[in-house]
């Protein structure tokens, strides 16, 4: 997922971490370059399920974001 703002404040990487650290099926989530990586196991959690929790975040209704999705 990669953000508008390129992650410009460590506030907005704390508040993802935090979410996406406590939903099951989420195994890593750090920081890569512009954008951030959630590493997950898809029987328990799909990418559509992350990317609505990503929606679900404070930031992302401030405008400090706009999440793309890009799988491998």
């Amino acid at each position: 997922m990669i953000p508008e703002c390129g992650f410009q404040c460590a506030t907005c990487i704390a508040e993802m971490q935090a979410v996406f650290t406590r939903q099951a099926g989420v195994d890593k989530f750090y920081r890569n370059g512009d954008g951030v990586v959630v590493e997950h196991d898809v029987a328990k959690v799909g990418a559509r399920q992350l990317f609505d929790l990503f929606k679900g975040l404070p930031s992302f209704y401030k405008g400090s974001f706009a999440p793309t999705l890009i799988t491998s």
